[in-house]
């Protein structure tokens, strides 16, 4: 992944972290059907353990931008793991319904930090030119849990009972609670003297809830004087909240990115894509389980395909963007998952669980194709400064889709059913109920689907913000040197060697046919062929007096490896930034990595070199002339 080791250990925690609370997410609709019966309450109560899982998730979003610029990754990483932890085994021992909605909210506080926070470090640890493949690993996790988790639930409810399902994710959360101490090195933070304000996150807190809370109203009693009360005193304290935001110098959450076109229609798209997605999750349990009679396990086992196939998708899809860029996937994606919810919509009460699995698969191929690559356009737009922010503003308006989303469908789904039990049978009133909510959901993928026509396109505009990313180019592009020499990956090592020679130059990049570094070939890198030893010789005098032990001569070695392609003795891969990296960035990678100097690549090209030296001359330069001295 061209990531240092400490990168690599930090990646893969936070994607285990981000897989259980996935998990966890995941087995709760299965469950929900038991958990009505057990605990003796309707559909429209029940959703609360998603709703009000929902409401405090997004609460929680908008604080996390100041969190991860204020606390290094380490700590905060394991605050999000332990309190999730302590909130699943609330959830696990709940031995009625406010327990259990109790232990649900505990879970919010530690995944609502959790998730912007994994998307934040994954897009500023990955260079802008394969944050598509970094979204697509994040999208493996996503499916994972997906994947596994409804059949696994299932099983373990048919076998034992819903409680387990919690107590097991109680488990998985606090082994990576306990490994995260001695496993994650502890990167300091970037304003660590930060402070919060305190009326932003009370404004923030009662906008978000009373907007969210005002949503699940809808699917309990529909529009009443206390729906409108609540909507009404949610949208007037937002409106507070982002004018203090916009005011303020230092802001709890940077609202301005909406200001930029990419990211607020990657936004709105994100939405609509979240509403469909959500929605979903809470009425094919219900459909299956308690109008057509599947068990559990069954229920889970029909989204299995399909999960399946958007772990395998993400990563193939995040190499597209890169490569391609977003409009093909997101058209593609679109359009399969509002014919896949369009075919949702036409189901009947004798359906059997081949053709269910069969839609949802199409369903969720499409979300696969759309859901990361939108969130990548949508990131790619904003400078590496404004990406934390950027990663919780996204994730806190799709919180509010999928929780209204969530709430006008279950209402739907309860209106149409009771309009038609006085005519049809519980379980055919009920069916019809689904349809309903599901036609509704295809009329969400449609105009999402026609926001994609129309906006997302590619191109450079939509990756750049202009006056902050050309700033950044111009400071770098002064600095680094274009006289880049390379060779292309089709040379002999005789090739390279010319060049090194007549270049008087120690090592060179290898470059394929469309001029993308695919390797780094150096003088070390031939001394080590030669020596037949892992170690790296710098000395060539003892490089050639350990050869002469060997038993071919040294002349011999030097033929044979003058005839082999270069990729057979270069190191695969290339520790690169990207043209619009920052100093501060371009530091930190020198430093990882222990190089004196860095390639600067432009989408995967090589444009450039920057050497360690030069940005400390650079550094002394504008410090003493911002000190008048020069």
């Amino acid at each position: 992944m061209g990531l240092t080791h400490r990168q690599t250990v930090m990646i893969v925690l936070l994607l285990v972290g981000t897989f259980v609370t996935v998990l966890n997410q995941t087995v709760v609709a299965p469950a929900l059907p038991s958990i009505m019966v057990d605990m003796s309450i309707n559909a429209a109560t029940g959703q609360w353990l998603t709703t009000g899982f929902t409401l405090v998730n997004a609460i929680m979003v908008p604080v996390t931008a100041f969190l991860i610029d204020r606390f290094p990754i380490r700590n905060l990483f394991l605050f999000s793991m332990s309190i999730f932890a302590l909130g699943s085994l609330l959830a696990a021992w709940g031995p009625n319904f406010p327990v259990l909605l109790s232990g649900r909210i505990v879970q919010a506080v530690g995944a609502g930090v959790l998730m912007p926070m994994v998307m934040s470090v994954l897009m500023l640890t990955f260079p802008i030119e394969r944050r598509g493949f970094a979204m697509g690993l994040f999208g493996i996790v996503m499916a994972f849990g997906p994947a596994i988790g409804p059949t696994a639930a299932g099983v373990v409810i048919d076998a034992a009972d819903w409680h387990i399902m919690f107590y097991v994710v109680t488990a998985f959360a606090a082994i990576v609670a306990l490994v995260t101490p001695f496993t994650m090195d502890r990167v300091p933070a970037k304003h660590a003297h930060a402070r919060l304000d305190v009326p932003s996150v009370v404004l923030s807190t009662l906008g978000f809830g009373s907007l969210l809370y005002s949503f699940s109203i809808i699917g309990n009693g529909g529009f009443g004087i206390e729906f409108f009360v609540s909507l009404i005193v949610g949208l007037v304290v937002i409106v507070l909240f982002f004018r203090r935001q916009l005011s303020m110098e230092h802001p709890m959450l940077r609202v301005r990115v909406l200001a930029n076109k990419t990211f607020l229609m990657g936004t709105i798209i994100g939405m609509v894509v979240q509403a469909a997605l959500l929605s979903v999750g809470i009425l094919l349990p219900i459909y299956l389980q308690s109008l057509l009679g599947y068990s559990a396990t069954e229920s889970g086992l029909v989204l299995l395909p399909g999960a399946l196939i958007m772990g395998v998708m993400g990563p193939i899809a995040g190499r597209w963007f890169d490569r391609h860029g977003p409009r093909v996937l997101a058209v593609t994606g679109t359009l399969m998952l509002t014919i896949g919810t369009v075919m949702l919509a036409f189901l009947g009460p004798e359906v059997s669980l081949v053709y269910v699995a069969v839609v949802m698969a199409i369903r969720l191929f499409g979300m696969a194709l759309i859901n990361m690559t939108i969130t990548t356009w949508a990131m790619n737009a904003l400078p590496n400064d404004l990406i934390n922010h950027g990663t919780s503003v996204n994730n806190t308006f799709r919180q509010i889709a999928g929780s209204l989303g969530t709430a006008i469908l279950t209402s739907v789904f309860a209106m149409v059913s009771v309009s038609l039990m006085a005519t049809e049978s519980t379980t055919l009133a009920g069916v019809h109920g689904v349809d309903a909510a599901f036609g509704v959901s295809a009329v969400l993928c449609a105009i999402g689907f026609i926001l994609v026509l129309i906006f997302v396109k590619n191109g450079d505009a939509e990756t750049k913000v202009d006056l902050d990313k050309q700033e950044k180019q111009s400071v770098l592009a002064s600095i680094m040197k274009t006289d880049v020499f390379t060779v292309p990956e089709s040379s002999s090592v005789l090739d390279v060697m010319r060049v090194l020679v007549e270049r008087k130059i120690s090592a060179a990049p290898v470059v394929d046919s469309e001029g993308r570094a695919v390797g780094f070939v150096s003088d070390g890198d031939i001394m080590r062929f030669l020596s037949k030893r892992s170690h790296l010789y710098t000395d060539p005098i003892v490089m050639i007096m350990q050869a002469s032990n060997d038993n071919d001569t040294f002349d011999e070695k030097l033929a044979a490896l003058m005839r082999m392609n270069v990729m057979d003795v270069a190191t695969k891969g290339v520790v690169g930034i990207n043209l619009s990296a920052t100093l501060p960035e371009v530091c930190r990678v020198l430093g990882d990595n222990h190089l004196k100097k860095v390639p600067v690549l432009d989408k995967g090209k090589i444009v450039g070199v920057v050497n360690r030296s030069d940005i400390t001359l650079y550094s002394m330069r504008t410090y003493l002339k911002a000190q008048h001295d020069l």
